[in-house]
């Protein structure tokens, strides 16, 4: 997403953080051969930074990855993904002229916005003109997580969004023609995305705690498949894949089952990454963004 005109460490991999009010997840990434593999991961709750302020630092320097290459996943409150039709203007132009059809819909100061922007597959609109996510980041914040990076002695040479982050892991997972609904639960936004051929097509932010209104994801995801095979023209979503890893057969999964009408798999992400170690099914709830984030190759950059 937001790229930096610093030198890119290239071969050396990555390591991706992200921040909430709940905590830091970081993972870390080298290159073995033309592949990217996880060396490891680590959660640190809100309450382990208050009571070990330098814990973060601690992590950096005890692996030595100072000076590495860095790139910084957004929480729900640094950034806004809006739907807009596509200008017809030439690529450099592309940013300004997006701003115009979307300022009006930023929750923040327009004047600390940034813009970037998500572009779509020619296909993305049956009755209408091609579309695009503008990407609105609150650019003090932003500002404010890089100076963070770079006080850690990090290299931070991109910003994601959720999205783009989870693009790099699922992609695999949504090559047929056939849509899958890729449903990443967080208690504080859940992220809903409708694929086919490994591109997305629809992208929906939930903001509500999940465990609280399971009523409420159905209906979102019913409404998204709905509006993903009438207004987008593609073919029904078969299935619905269910990110971090969850019980089968929880209370979760089983509402899901019994009002989706389509199949419903949660993936354990051992299965999709190469790692030096195995994930267990808690690191994997904090964790899934970041090691998604650092299993990006610069190489496939956009």
């Amino acid at each position: 997403m937001l790229q930096f005109n610093k030198k890119n460490k290239l071969g050396s991999g990555r390591v991706c953080l992200h921040v909430t009010e709940e905590g830091t997840s970081i993972a870390v990434s080298r290159l073995q051969g033309t592949q990217l593999q996880l060396q490891l991961c680590q959660y640190f709750s809100a309450l382990d930074i208050a009571e070990s302020p330098d814990i973060i630092q601690d992590f950096i320097e005890k692996n030595n990855l100072n000076g590495a290459n860095c790139s910084l996943v957004l929480n729900a409150s640094e950034y806004q993904l809006l739907l807009s039709e596509a200008p017809q203007v030439s690529e450099h132009e592309i940013c300004e002229a997006l701003w115009w059809k979307v300022k009006d819909l930023v929750a923040f100061d327009i004047d600390n916005a940034q813009i970037d922007y998500l572009d779509l597959p020619e296909d993305s609109a049956k009755h209408q003109g091609r579309k695009m996510y503008a990407v609105i980041a609150d650019k003090k914040k932003v500002k404010a997580r890089v100076d963070w990076a770079e006080a850690l002695g990090l290299n931070p040479i991109a910003v994601e969004i959720p999205e783009t982050a989870l693009l790099h892991l699922v992609t695999d997972l949504c090559s047929g023609v056939t849509g899958t609904s890729i449903l990443y639960l967080d208690s504080e936004q859940s992220l809903l995305m409708l694929m086919s051929e490994g591109n997305m097509y629809l992208a929906r932010t939930l903001q509500y705690d999940y465990l609280e209104r399971m009523d409420a994801v159905v209906l979102d995801v019913q409404r998204s498949m709905d509006y993903y095979e009438s207004q987008i023209g593609k073919p029904p979503c078969s299935k619905v894949v269910v990110l971090p890893q969850q019980e089968s057969d929880g209370a979760m999964m089983q509402t899901l089952a019994i009002n989706m009408g389509v199949e419903i798999n949660s993936v354990d992400i051992n299965q999709l990454i190469d790692s030096l170690e195995t994930i267990p099914k808690d690191l994997e709830q904090h964790c899934l963004l970041v090691i998604s984030g650092a299993l990006r190759l610069d190489k496939k950059a956009k």
